[in-house]
């Protein structure tokens, strides 16, 4: 070992001198001292040698600096690019594709990594977080961040710790500004906020801002939008669709970055919401308001936590014990526990709900899928080498005749490889600016590139290119410095490219392509199947409309009527129905608890709606009745009830039953069932139909109108409809939603997925086809003679058309066997997340099967076909 480091860094001249030398003294030290300490010695004295004077007399060294070398191999991988353009454009092609996709996917994952990282005070900002006791869900509890509005001043009051706490309760509503009324979203929040937060102000707030609670806060964007390029300050806004508050913009401050999960345009103080009061204070259940705490900075989150849980039994006892009877919940739970997280973990808990939250397996996911994408694009690059390197036989002969050393050889043609993989570099950063707007569509993101992030993105694509280089080009480099003089010289260059290596490697190639491909297609069978099954209610043309009714006096109902009066004599209105929901059904609805059957609490969701909702929704009676206006009854002591409640509550005889869903009241006899609908998919496909009900409350609000509208010119349809809503509510706002775009909209993470494996698929095919191609190549190449003598025997352009294919369709049959259990677990894996889910059966792999084969006699159909249609003499010819 002490040798060889010996001849690595000593020059030729001088190795047999001081190898000898050492030798005899080896022997001398080991008669002396033992061979143990001489071994020492021994290491010692080489170790004497590894200096300056001696490591610079190499000629090793020389090389390292020689830039006429350099120069040299410039000059001819220039000339080989040159010579070669049809496969050095494959390969820069192939490589750009991979390198853009990895650029593109490393800036998504610096994106993600990024949220909130912003803020100078990062690492002391954490968000509330409570877990409730739920027998039904994971883990046994049910986690969120909606706070106690006393816990803010509760944590800084007792908990040492704390420095700051503020809520951040996040609305959208209508904002007036003399004649202008705009929507926005907004935030009401405390005096902390702006200690805690990294928004810096930019005009305005000299003095304390929030000192009164009519103070508004205003982003720099929202000035632009909504007061141009007039000055806010002072200026006087009314909030709300009837401008029932007034508050005077206080200051302006930077807009959020997209990074930020904290998203606002407006900032109003907390005191001035409608749920700030002095019971909201004292009464710790309700609970709708997400607060973040800082720590002083000589604090630790590790202090802090033993001391929450004692807040929760001084506040919460008496609560928290009644709640554990009424969920029959085990001997000494913990019914209620009070936790934290910090801020720049938030983006990444999806298991609480929040504005912008991320499932950090995306970053995983799209990782794996950038990595299939340049292994695909490194094998084909080494196929697309291999396939020229027999014309580079000759070359490599004569370099070793005049004393070329494998080393230089090896330097050349990674040089070569680098140097083309450098140019696929830039290509690709050109395609990754040219994509990134429609990447960010695809993934609902606002990626840009700023001067910051120009040094890591280079350094990045520097680092990715180099070791793409390195990797893809060193089996040809090494493949090609290896051969012998004499049979490079003898054979020329139809010697014959050994494949041995790249046809396994191809196979994997496109063992990797086959993955996507059934991937792509069971998840695009699964939207389909999603997007087109029967919900069990007519979605279509259903018009949602919000009334912006106040609380106050029934506002909303009498909206409501007069609507309907107005909208129902047009012909192309068809019925009009009042609903207490955001949306008829989708992803907002309302949970109603509190009641028990045999002793064991029960949850459902419950549906506040009017006498026409069953009709315009077109749901199916299958017991009992509807609603009936005529019948006092029914509004006070009425329920529909769906299959799925009857059957989990083990009904026979549903409309002689009754259900008290009201906690409140937890003896009164409960309502009377009169109907039961046809069970529908009132939720996403994602889960499974729960139990549900529709209750009907004359005096409750009913804060929407679904209008359903007969099939025509839908854009006049809505211009009358406006024109009702003006006259049924004049001066509010007019909006509307189409119900099956918000069903769609359920689905709109999916569908970004299914796009995302689509064009990955698609970039995996290209860049494998390219790899069928240059192997199609060497097997071209190496038959050509072969080719001549079949043709001269007899053989037909088919039959050596069918020569030159089998091995193909051979590959890709191999690739899809090897390809159907992977992809089969992972899509099972994937379709477990859906209630309702297609089974993958023959089909998808037979229909993927089929457009793998076809791709792959489309890549190598250029060669056959070439070498079918030679003229006999010159394959003979040839070598």
């Amino acid at each position: 070992m002490l040798l060889r480091f010996l001849r690595w860094f000593c020059p030729p001249s001088l190795f047999e001198g001081v190898e000898g030398d050492l030798l005899e003294q080896f022997e001398a030290d080991t008669e002396v001292f033992g061979e143990r300490r001489a071994r020492w010695l021994l290491r010692w004295n080489v170790l004497r040698f590894f200096r300056p004077g001696i490591i610079l007399r190499n000629s090793f060294s020389k090389g390292l600096i020689n830039t006429i070398m350099l120069r040299s191999y410039f000059k001819i991988a220039v000339r080989n690019i040159m010579k070669r353009k049809l496969y050095a454009s494959i390969n820069a092609l192939g490589l750009s594709l991979g390198i853009a996709s990895c650029i593109l996917i490393y800036l998504f994952i610096q994106d993600e990594r990024s949220f909130d990282q912003f803020h100078a005070n990062k690492d002391l900002i954490y968000r509330m977080q409570g877990e409730m006791y739920d027998q039904n869900a994971p883990e046994l509890y049910y986690k969120h961040c909606y706070m106690s509005l006393a816990l803010a001043q509760t944590l800084k009051d007792e908990v040492p710790e704390v420095q700051y706490a503020t809520h951040f309760v996040q609305r959208t509503d209508f904002f007036r500004h003399e004649e202008t009324i705009f929507k926005s979203k907004f935030a009401y929040v405390g005096k902390d906020f702006f200690d805690m937060f990294s928004f810096d102000l930019i005009e305005g707030g000299t003095g304390n801002l929030f000192g009164s609670k009519e103070e508004l806060v205003l982003t720099a964007s929202a000035v632009t939008k909504y007061f141009g390029s007039k000055d806010p300050i002072g200026k006087v806004m009314q909030i709300g669709a009837n401008g029932d508050k007034l508050f005077k913009v206080a200051a302006i401050i930077q807009d959020p970055p997209a990074n930020s999960s904290l998203d606002f345009e407006m900032l109003l103080p907390v005191e001035s919401m409608n749920g700030f009061n002095e019971h909201n204070l004292t009464h710790w259940l309700n609970q709708g308001f997400p607060t973040f705490i800082q720590l002083y900075p000589e604090a630790s989150a590790a202090e802090m936590a033993p001391k929450l849980q004692p807040i929760v039994e001084k506040y919460m006892s008496s609560e928290m014990t009644e709640w554990g009877q009424h969920l029959n919940a085990p001997e000494g739970t913990e019914i209620y526990k009070l936790s934290f997280g910090k801020l720049t973990d938030m983006h990444f808990q999806k298991e609480i709900g929040w504005d912008k939250v991320s499932d950090p397996q995306y970053s995983y996911v799209l990782g794996g899928i950038a990595l299939l994408i340049l292994v695909i694009a490194c094998i084909n690059y080494i196929s697309l080498a291999m396939t020229s390197s027999a014309s580079r036989r000759k070359e490599v002969g004569v370099r070793k005749v005049t004393g070329a050393h494998k080393r230089q050889l090896v330097a050349q043609f990674t040089f070569e490889s680098v140097f083309l993989t450098f140019l696929a570099m830039l290509f690709g950063l050109g395609l990754v600016f040219l994509f990134l707007p429609v990447f960010n569509e695809l993934t609902s993101k606002a990626i840009s590139v700023s001067a910051a992030d120009w040094l890591p993105l280079i350094g990045f694509s520097l680092a990715t290119t180099l070791l793409i280089g390195l990797l893809a080009g060193s089996y040809p480099a090494f493949f090609l410095s290896g051969l012998l003089p004499t049979v490079a010289l003898k054979n020329g260059v139809a010697s014959g490219a050994k494949t041995y290596l790249l046809r396994p490697l191809v196979v994997l190639q496109f063992v990797l392509s086959s993955f996507l491909m059934i991937s792509s297609v069971v998840m695009y069978r699964q939207m389909d199947f999603i997007t087109s099954k029967d919900l069990g209610f007519n979605q279509e043309q259903v018009v949602v409309i919000p009334t912006h009714g106040s609380w106050n006096d029934n506002e909303s109902n009498k909206i409501l009527e007069r609507f309907r009066q107005a909208a129902s004599r047009r012909p192309e209105v068809l019925s009009v129905a009042g609903s207490g929901n955001p949306v008829a059904f989708g992803e907002d609805y309302m949970v109603f608890g509190g009641y028990k059957v045999d002793g064991v609490p029960r949850t459902a969701f419950g549906f506040l709606v009017d006498e026409h909702f069953v009709p315009t929704m077109e749901l199916q009676i299958v017991q009992g009745r509807n609603f009936d206006a005529a019948m006092m009854s029914d509004a006070e002591e009425s329920i529909i009830v769906n299959e799925a409640l009857v059957k989990e509550l083990g009904w026979t005889d549903p409309l002689n039953e009754r259900m008290n869903f009201h906690a409140s009241q937890p003896n009164a006899p409960g309502a009377r069932v009169i109907g039961v609908v046809k069970d529908f998919n009132f939720l996403s496909l994602k889960d499974e139909i729960k139990p549900m009900f529709l209750y009907e409350g004359r005096d409750l609000n009913m804060g929407y109108i679904v209008t359903r509208l007969a099939p025509g010119d839908i854009k006049a349809t809505l211009a009358h409809l406006e024109d009702d809503f003006a006259e049924a509510a004049p001066g509010k706002p007019f909006e509307y939603t189409f119900l099956d775009e918000k069903i769609e909209r359920q689905y709109a993470q999916y569908k970004r997925w299914m796009d995302i494996m689509l064009i990955a698929t698609c970039l995996a095919v290209v860049i494998a086809g390219l790899g069928l191609f240059g192997l199609a190549g060497i097997n071209a190449v190496n038959k050509t003679k072969e080719i001549g003598i079949r043709k001269v025997l007899g053989a037909r352009v088919a039959q050596v058309f069918m020569l030159l294919n089998r091995q193909y369709i051979g590959f890709a049959l191999i690739a899809f066997i090897l390809a159907a259990p992977l992809s089969w677990y992972a899509m099972n894996q994937w379709l477990s997340g859906f209630a309702y889910a297609i089974e993958i059966n023959w089909l998808v792999f037979a229909i993927s099967m089929a457009l793998g084969v076809l791709i792959a006699l489309t890549a190598v159909s250029y060669h056959a076909l070439k070498a079918s249609a030679l003229n006999p003499a010159d394959s003979l010819r040839y070598e």
